[in-house]
């Protein structure tokens, strides 16, 4: 039963692995994990890691965190995934295939050693079982400290990189991966992530952090008090250089407010930044009438969840990306275009064959709590195995 404890009131430990390469992991797993929390708050200790967005996620549960205390939720910085790295030059969208190489190299002289870290930490810490968006790392690990591990995710990085790598040069992610116990797919796995394991559950679709409504009323009001503009949520990362970005030509469009994350480097009348160290993106987004981003699960399964048409910038070299667009096609309003097209758009002249009638105006909150809903249900089933094999010992 949801927020049960295991066996003899003893909680389940559970090691929480986020990928850190972007934010679109930490997004959708501090969605997750606030679901779990909301049913489940007395069953669980969480032990959180990640790298470089760990900053975030601590932030983003802070209020979790002093509401159940720092026992329960725990945060640890660990080593990640390597993910993609960009070319240079204008857009820097597509991957560096030299630097990649490279960097896959590095990653992988340190993964025998990091894998190992990992179980003596997970062996340590008793860790019940284990979660991963995405990183190999601790699923190899879990297997060594012969714990259950669970793999959530629209792919994984050795699907990713197929298009790169050897088929030799793959082979410990490959070993690494088929040690799931689990595999919760996402939306748009379905279209080219292999069948890892026989305990998979079903495709949940898209979601997202449930945004605030009077959060989002206020945004809207101090960005469009009249209504007469255009609010465009320009959700295109932190990959791309200042110069690209100042040779868009839809800035000078001012029937539009634009906005962009924090760390962006461009700056207008009609830009609005997102402030330093708010968390809640998701309001923005559901503030936007549109939504501009690269093919990414996180701001795509916003759009979706939220009703946003979207414009998507292509990355022809990434599997991840074609199949997530994929994912959308005949389900939601969205343009496909090149870095060439996205300089050139003109948002007046696109904005309204997205908004066509007869598409559904995005997934109701009520559905979108359901699809994170289903997700902590198999953590659930897991954790009461875990259980059920623990008290048989």
């Amino acid at each position: 039963m949801l927020g049960a404890r295991g066996t003899n009131g003893r909680l389940t430990t559970i090691g929480y692995y986020i990928s850190d390469y972007g934010y679109g992991h930490a997004t959708r797993s501090i969605a997750l994990i606030r679901t779990l929390l909301l049913y489940s708050p007395r069953r669980y200790r969480l032990m959180i890691c990640s790298g470089k967005t760990l900053p975030f996620i601590q932030a983003s549960l802070a209020e979790y965190s002093a509401e159940y205390s720092p026992e329960r939720i725990e945060f640890r910085g660990c080593s990640s995934d390597l993910g993609y790295v960009l070319g240079g030059g204008s857009g820097s969208v597509e991957l560096d295939q030299e630097r990649f190489r490279l960097g896959y190299e590095q990653y992988m002289a340190a993964f025998s050693a990091e894998v190992r870290r990992e179980a003596d930490f997970i062996m340590s810490e008793q860790l019940d079982m284990v979660i991963s968006d995405i990183s190999p790392i601790p699923i190899a690990a879990a297997a060594i400290a012969g714990v259950k591990s669970v793999g959530i995710s629209n792919f994984t990085w050795h699907t990713a990189y197929g298009a790169f790598l050897q088929q030799e040069q793959l082979a410990p992610l490959h070993q690494a991966y088929e040690q799931l116990d689990y595999f919760i797919p996402l939306a748009g796995s379905d279209l080219g992530e292999r069948k890892w394991t026989t305990g998979s559950g079903p495709e949940t679709g898209f979601y997202c952090r449930t945004p605030q409504a009077a959060e989002v009323q206020r945004i809207v009001r101090e960005l469009n008090p009249d209504g007469s503009k255009t609010i465009v949520y320009f959700a295109l990362g932190m990959g791309i250089e200042t110069e690209a970005l100042d040779s868009l030509s839809l800035w000078k469009d001012h029937s539009c407010v634009f906005i962009v994350s924090e760390n962006m480097q461009i700056y207008g009348p009609n830009i609005v930044r997102i402030p330093q160290g708010y968390t809640e993106s998701q309001n923005y987004a559901a503030a936007a009438d549109l939504i501009i981003s690269k093919p990414g699960w996180g701001v795509v399964g916003e759009a979706v969840t939220l009703g946003k048409p979207l414009i998507v910038l292509v990355r022809t070299s990434m599997t991840e990306d074609r199949n997530t667009i994929q994912a959308l096609q005949g389900k939601h309003p969205h343009m496909l275009v090149t870095w060439q097209a996205l300089r050139e758009l003109n948002v007046q002249q696109s904005f309204p064959q997205l908004a066509m009638e007869g598409w559904s105006r995005g997934v109701s909150i009520a559905m979108n709590e359901r699809r994170k809903y289903q997700i902590v249900q198999w953590i659930e089933h897991v954790a009461n195995e875990t259980n059920a094999i623990r008290t048989s010992v």
